[in-house]
């Protein structure tokens, strides 16, 4: 019997901190054999939810392992309120004591062009990467596929980030059309049929009961997307604030319906949403449709699609939230309600007519309490409610209002696929009756709002899907699912940091979660999943690269302290945690001085942490700490880490505070009087200035930068709005989100603005657009490390710009990058020399090991090797010196062994127990089920592990016949239907590794798990016992890899997430280079005479062993030996043993699970002796 663990670590808090473990039997002795292994452990965790406050540490931690449930079907977790950002973007506009934001219409797109004007010439471009994620996207609703294309490959998307993307290769590349527009959301896309060069785009957001993510218009091109100009009748017009719908009349390219939104929290005049014609190409447009009513939900009823019926432009169709159906049959003319039969009109609907019966239309709708399809058979007089006929599935999952989308299958109208959360395909059965299922999408995001069908051949389709990481594709019908989104880099940022001592990153993105890059990413390089939910700010230990800490919504804050292999909560003591307690967007504050010194907010004060997260102490701020918001912000001096800046607003409800004692106490510094301001929108400090500080604001026609000189006893505007609505000093009036000021030139500061970077040469005296070779991006998040300006854009992922001086402007700790130990067997300290220091000097167990001289160039990486003569546990630190200060590095230990001397080949069977590996989580044994010892890891494995097990010989790798071979059996857990390895949701895994250096370990063949083998997978479902009879071989071809001479070693490692286990991993028969030969009787029965003997089994499958024995002729006992096979052709395929062999009788293991079946020949040759006989494969 197999046992299966799911394991739930939870910090629980008190005088200090401990962690139990939850251990959740998966093991089911039940005959309910309808449930999966997947719906057991879910049900397990919804018990054991019940037994906490949902709010509490626990709760929530245990509520993140329920959502990891799902994600093992939807990708990752999901976010946990869609329009929660967008909520606190309104509302970080409105200036305290007004109701509305005063930005007029169109103003990104006036001040931006204003400022363009101005910066007409370039000042200093500097060498900006964009550096991705290349596989990870933001949210897309628009969809259109081009019909020119008879491969339906090319395809157009609407990105609510911001941009207008194309690919002509299915997703395998993406190009943004629109560069040069301000980064508006755009949610709606058409082609016109009669002119493929006619296309509309609109702009805006209209799913959320805040309507903020507002757009201004519709832009049209007229050479199929290359191109594109802003439609001057939609131009700051508050009728076509936001666009959820645009369709042209098939015959006239003129003719164009678009259903508009005004946005609730505009104006007060301005809530309603519409209907609007043109009949000349957008010029000017006739009111159709209007509503202004508001709904039971608080939202106003809005018009959020418009269809039309295939083949006919005159009847129309429209969906109202919390209204129902509209049609028209006057080409939009007029409209009038189709609702009979619509029992439950409380939520959104969205409409899909069937492409094979014009008459028979679907209608998916946010229903209370559950998810409802109507269906029409009579063009809308009449409707009925479809009932389930099991459990009913809930498909919208109480959030139909923002994801919700249906369409129909191309031949069979009796089927449809609908989109909330998940994907499903629901089936019509008799009367009123249909089946829901629920589609395996693999690795396509969640919330799911648009899908189209591109039809193919043979009857075959493939389904085009946006969602809030992108795009889905299925390759066959509705199966087979992929994520074509490498390079449609639409990521929306919150936080990002860089790595020390290279060009990697960390950030938290909106709806995607945290994610990390290798070094040196481009465009297009993938990234690496880290924490799921929304993703937000990050710190990566500036003097240690294992170190990095992030989090999820309402101060969710995870750490890895193994470079990103693993992560845990770092909440112990953090006790303002969920919606009641924290901000949705979590804060992490960090300095570079002390890279253990951080800081988070909540509702009570100020948490502090000197142990990077391992526990948290708060500072309480009770007088004019203000309500509970996401304007609270943190933030460390940069010039003193004794000075920490802290509060949320600067008006009559809340204040400003400002620590002089490393956030051990608080007070509220003097608030700038001038001009009411209202919530912050960011905190910035000066480099080198401890008592300079700045205030970000994001209201209209007021300061957007307040600065003080003196800790905040007086405050200066310095965006030029203090005595007028316009800026007197070149500002733009946009939202402000961060600001650095250089310390190598702290007369030049970045202000990152919504419409991209805007930059001051004096001080802040004066201001322009900073047009330095970066695009006009929406730009969240600034900050630099050692030579490195890193910025985290909401819309276009990460970018970065090295700037040497930088690295000279401080004097910083050495950092010892790693400890590694390669196949020569020498340490080799890997360190980065970031200052211009005097001198430097290497540490090993305390006692000088190597001094450097003088650093000439700052950021220098060296290498210094320590020999190894013992196996023994070793610390070293790199100590450098200025100016008679010391400054000393972090310690690293590094468990030392002897490595063996290099060899050409290297086989085992394992029998002896003795071996030459080193590692954790394995061992040799025999193990119950299996005849013979073997490598096994633990059984079960744990979960959150990483085990390695290393051959300590290293191989020279060989110019033929560089075979890596083995026999295993994997039993871990499956990733996702359709996952590969790499995916994020390919969850555990095993996999082959060598290395030539130690650090940089390179899988020989991609990762597996238990799906690599129907048995296997069996086996990891039933929970049956594991045996020999489930082995299986593999080979590998060492050349794919390695050059010949290559000196290599060589490790299995197992990974496993932190939320499902499995059995585990066994290997026996290695053989690398040579094959495994046994002597049978070395001593007591020497054979007399040459023999080969016949393979067995034979007939076989794919292994077989033969025999050979060796006699001692004389004084000769020792003699080359060959045994070779070839196929019936003669040529040769394999040469099993080529070398000296003594007298002896000795088997080698034949494996040809590479070859086809048919009969083979192996022939021996020994000294004088040479035989040959046949066999036969039959696979």
């Amino acid at each position: 019997m197999r046992w299966k663990n799911l394991a739930l670590f939870i910090l629980m808090f008190g005088m200090g901190y401990s962690l139990f473990q939850i251990n959740i039997s998966l093991f089911d002795t039940s005959s309910k054999k309808s449930k999966t292994i997947y719906d057991r452990k879910y049900e397990k965790l919804i018990e054991l939810r019940k037994r906490f406050n949902p709010n509490s540490p626990d709760g929530i931690r245990i509520a993140e392992q329920i959502k990891k449930m799902r994600r093992l079907i939807a990708g990752y977790v999901k976010p946990d309120k869609p329009d929660e950002f967008y909520r606190i973007l309104n509302e970080m506009k409105i200036p305290y004591g007004e109701k509305y934001s005063s930005y007029p219409p169109n103003y990104k797109m006036i001040e931006l062009e204003k400022a363009k004007q101005k910066s007409l010439a370039k000042y200093n471009p500097l060498p900006w990467m964009e550096r991705g994620p290349g596989n990870v996207s933001g949210r897309v609703r628009g969809l259109v596929v081009d019909p020119d294309d008879p491969s339906g490959n090319t395809w157009f998307i609407g990105s609510v980030g911001g941009g207008i993307w194309k690919t002509t290769d299915a997703g395998l590349q993406w190009v943004d059309l629109a560069p040069d527009l301000p980064h508006l959301p755009v949610s709606a896309l058409a082609m016109a049929s009669s002119n493929h060069n006619i296309m509309y785009a609109g702009t805006g957001e209209s799913m959320f009961s805040v309507d903020v993510i507002n757009g201004n218009g519709i832009y049209k091109s007229t050479n199929k997307g290359q191109s594109w100009f802003h439609l001057s009748s939609t131009i700051d017009n508050l009728d076509f604030n936001n666009i959820s719908r645009i369709i042209v009349n098939p015959d006239d390219a003129n003719v164009v319906i678009a259903s508009t939104s005004s946005g609730r929290y505009r104006l007060a005049f301005a809530n309603k949403s519409g209907i609007f014609k043109s009949t000349d190409g957008g010029n000017s447009w006739k009111e159709v449709y209007n509503e202004t009513l508001i709904g039971g939900l608080g939202r106003v009823k809005k018009v959020l699609q418009v269809v039309a019926t295939p083949g006919d432009f005159n009847v129309l169709y429209a969906a109202i939230d919390e209204g129902g159906i509209l049609k028209s049959t006057d080409a939009g003319e007029t409209w009038f309600k189709s609702n009979k039969g619509i029992t439950d009109s409380s939520g959104r609907f969205e409409i899909a007519i069937s492409p094979i019966n014009s008459n028979k239309i679907f209608a998916a709708a946010e229903g209370s309490p559950t998810s409802n399809l109507f269906v029409s058979t009579d063009a809308g007089q009449n409707w009925v409610k479809t009932i389930e006929s099991g459990t009913e599935p809930d498909w919208l999952s109480s959030q139909g209002w923002y994801d919700n989308t249906i369409t129909v299958h191309p031949t069979d109208d009796n089927i449809v696929f609908v989109g909330g959360v998940y994907l499903y395909q629901i089936t019509l059965g008799t009367g009123n009756s249909r089946v829901t299922t629920e589609l395996e999408t693999g690795p396509v995001h969640v919330d799911h709002h648009n899908l189209l069908i591109i039809p193919g051949t043979n009857g075959n389709f493939r389904i085009l899907n946006a969602n809030d990481g992108g795009i889905g594709l299925s390759s066959i019908n509705a199966t087979g699912w992929s994520k074509p989104t490498n390079g449609l880099n639409t990521t929306q940022f919150y936080g990002v940091d860089k790595m020390p001592g290279g060009s990697a990153y960390i950030g938290g993105m909106q709806d995607n979660g945290t994610w990390r890059s290798l070094e040196n990413p481009i465009k297009t390089s993938n990234w690496i999943y880290q924490i799921g939910g929304d993703g937000y700010e990050t710190s990566w230990h500036f003097d240690d690269p294992d170190k990095m800490i992030g989090g999820y919504q309402y101060n969710g804050i995870q750490r890895s302290t193994d470079g990103g292999q693993s992560w845990s909560a770092a909440t112990n003591g953090l006790t303002n945690i969920g919606s009641s307690s924290a901000p949705f967007i979590t804060k992490i504050a960090k300095t570079n001085q002390e890279p253990d010194l951080l800081f988070a907010v909540g509702s009570s004060g100020v948490f502090r942490t000197t142990n990077f997260g391992a526990n948290w102490t708060l500072t309480p701020i009770s007088t004019n700490w203000g309500p509970l918001s996401s304007f609270l912000d943190v933030e460390i001096s940069r010039a003193n880490s004794n000075i920490v800046w802290a509060g949320a607003r600067m008006d009559p409800t809340g204040n400003i505070f400002v620590s002089n004692d490393k956030g051990l106490s608080f007070s509220p510094v003097s608030v700038y009087n001038t001009i009411t301001m209202g919530g912050i929108s960011g905190i910035a400090t000066h480099p080198i200035q401890d008592s300079t500080a700045y205030i970000l604001f994001s209201f209209a026609r007021k300061p957007k930068i307040l600065r003080t000189t003196n800790l905040g006893q007086s405050w200066q505007d310095i965006s030029g709005f203090e005595s007028s609505i316009v800026s007197m000093n070149g500002f733009p009036d946009v939202a402000v989100y961060d600001l650095i000021v250089m310390p190598h030139a702290p007369n030049t500061i970045w202000a990152g603005t919504e419409i991209g970077l805007f930059e001051s040469t004096d001080n802040g005296g004066s201001w322009h657009a900073a047009n330095n070779g970066l695009p006009a991006l929406p730009i969240w998040d600034i900050t630099y490390v050692e030579d490195e300006i890193v910025l985290g854009t909401h819309g276009r992922g990460v970018w970065s710009v090295k700037i040497p001086e930088l690295g000279n402007a401080g004097v910083y700790k050495p950092l010892l990058k790693n400890l590694t130990q390669g196949p020569d067997g020498n340490v080799s300290i890997n360190l980065r020399l970031r200052s211009l220091y005097d001198s430097s000097v290497v540490y090993v167990n305390e006692n000088r090991f190597s001094k450097i001289g003088k650093t000439m160039i700052a950021n220098q990486d060296t290498s210094v090797k320590y020999p190894v003569l013992s196996s023994q546990l070793i610390s070293v630190d790199v100590r450098s010196y200025k100016n008679g200060v010391e400054y000393k590095s972090v310690q690293k230990n590094l468990n030392t062994i002897v490595i063996m001397p290099a060899q050409n080949s290297y086989v085992n069977n394992f029998n002896s127990l003795n071996s030459a590996f080193v590692g954790t989580g394995f061992q040799i044994k025999t193990h119950s089920g299996f005849a013979n010892a073997a490598i096994h890891s633990n059984h079960p494995y744990l979960d959150n592990t990483n085990y390695t097990y290393t051959l300590t010989v290293p191989i020279i790798v060989a110019s033929s016949n560089a075979y890596l071979a083995y026999k295993d059996i994997s039993i871990v857990e499956p990733g996702d239907p359709g996952s590969v390895f790499g995916d994020e949701n390919f969850w555990d895994y095993v996999v082959v590794e060598a290395t030539k250096d130690g650090l940089n370990w390179i899988q020989l063949e991609d990762g597996y798990d238990c799906r690599l083998h129907n048995d296997w997978l069996t086996a990891f479902n039933s929970s049956s016992s594991i045996s020999e009879t489930l082995f299986k071989s593999h080979q590998i071809n060492l050349l794919d890899t390695f050059n010949p001479g290559d000196l290599i070693m060589i490790r299995f490692r197992l990974f496993a997430d932190g939320y499902v286990n499995g059995w585990g991993w066994v290997i026996d028969d290695l053989e690398i280079q040579d094959r495994l030969v046994r002597v049978e009787n070395e001593i007591n029965n020497i054979p007399k005479e040459y023999s080969l003997a016949q393979n067995y089994p034979n007939p076989f499958n794919p292994t077989t062993t033969i025999k050979f024995s060796v006699p001692c002729e004389g004084a000769k006992c020792i003699v080359p030996v060959q045994l070779k096979i070839y196929d019936a052709l003669g040529k040769e395929v394999r040469t099993l043993v080529n070398e000296t062999k003594s007298s002896g009788n000795y088997e080698v293991l034949f494996d040809a699970a590479d070859l086809a079946t048919g009969v083979y020949y192996y022939r021996l040759k020994a000294g004088n002796f040479t035989e040959t006989k046949k066999m036969v494969l039959i696979r």
